[in-house]
């Protein structure tokens, strides 16, 4: 009996001590398994953190959380860099694969966005500033980007004049801005830069607190690009405004201008130079916004991180006014002044013969 006492004792003490090393056992595992779900979560919660960090900091020191090729992304990726496009140094790039905004509502500040390519085969002589909206794809409302760009980014509109497209009024604006902000009293009427690159190149450099300057569109080639893209030695970006108006309207407006200037010795001497498909003064293809267009967009190539960057935007030119002060709003930055004093509306009557546009029309709507 006594021996049958101890065997039972002894099979409760086992019995017991077993189900403590279970007990053990299933206790240290929910422990493991809690500092692991810890473990897991703070690492998680660090990494993120930290992410965030670098974030934000990248976007406090780059700013491209403020540029328009990185707020205009509704269908494009970061990888087609739409608007960041510096000069080629070899200049003769032929490929003119880039993109162009357009403006589309100045007043709301909406913008469109197309292929250069697909831009240029949609406008011909009969093109309209419409025509050209419908072949771009409509793009959010540019942001404020001079709260969000690096302290020492700065902001330069270049303005392509052209004739018959508002030139008159952009020129005296720019010659008041380079008065008024600067302190140069350009000697002539053209202001200081407008058909001189290394004017220019000198004028950005020395007037840090102008932001608006105008050249001669047509005048400018490809080596004064380049001249231009040097001409800064802090972060800039260049938003090149050309302007559009229909290329039969544009031509009856050049033709009357000669008329205006020269009477009909000017519609003489422009009829005989349009036998050699040559124009002159105003009635001049080589003249037109989308020839130099296309000769600025041939030395350029898309390119990131680059001291200075070229933005290129398209706008029409009777908005001219609303278009900058829009533009002006959004990057806030002091507005172009001067843009309400009009010149040229009221003009003589009278206009060279039609014979001379038809002459200008078969010379150069086949090579626009």
């Amino acid at each position: 009996e006594i021996r049958s006492e101890i065997n039972c004792a002894k099979r409760e003490q086992s019995f017991v001590m077993t189900r403590r090393r279970w007990r053990w056992r299933f206790d240290r595992r929910l422990r493991l398994r809690k500092v692991e779900t810890i473990f897991f979560l703070g690492a998680g919660a660090t990494l993120f953190l930290f992410w965030s960090v670098v974030a934000h900091l990248k976007l406090v020191s780059t700013g491209d959380g403020g540029s328009i090729q990185h707020w205009f992304r509704p269908t494009y990726t970061e990888s087609d860099s739409l608007l960041d496009v510096t000069l080629d140094d070899d200049n003769n790039s032929t490929d003119l694969s880039h993109h162009v905004y357009v403006v589309e509502d100045p007043a709301a500040g909406k913008f469109s966005v197309t292929d250069w390519n697909k831009l240029s085969n949609a406008w011909d002589s009969q093109s309209s500033y419409v025509d050209l909206l419908e072949s771009s794809e409509t793009v959010v409302t540019l942001p404020s980007m001079r709260a969000q760009s690096r302290s020492d980014e700065r902001i330069i509109f270049i303005s392509h004049n052209h004739p018959k497209m508002a030139s008159t009024t952009l020129r005296r604006a720019c010659w008041e801005s380079l008065r008024s902000t600067c302190n140069i009293v350009s000697p002539k009427r053209d202001p200081i830069g407008y058909s001189n690159a290394n004017d220019l190149a000198e004028l950005i450099e020395k007037c840090q607190n102008t932001h608006h300057f105008c050249v001669m569109g047509w005048h400018f080639g490809p080596n004064d690009f380049q001249i231009i893209r040097s001409s800064s030695s802090q972060h800039t970006i260049f938003i090149h405004l050309f302007p559009f108006r229909n290329f039969g309207e544009w031509a009856i407006s050049a033709m009357k201008q000669v008329f205006v200037g020269h009477s009909q010795s000017g519609c003489n001497e422009v009829s005989q130079r349009l036998e050699k498909c040559d124009g002159w003064l105003e009635l001049d293809f080589l003249k037109y916004s989308k020839r130099a267009m296309s000769e600025m967009l041939g030395v350029m190539k898309p390119q990131k991180h680059q001291l200075s960057s070229h933005h290129v935007l398209l706008y029409d030119f009777s908005e001219v006014n609303a278009t900058l002060a829009n533009l002006c709003r959004l990057y806030q930055i002091p507005m172009l002044q001067y843009l309400d004093l009009h010149h040229k509306q009221i003009r003589q009557d009278g206009t060279c013969p039609m014979g001379i546009l038809n002459k200008f029309h078969d010379c150069f709507d086949e090579q626009l």
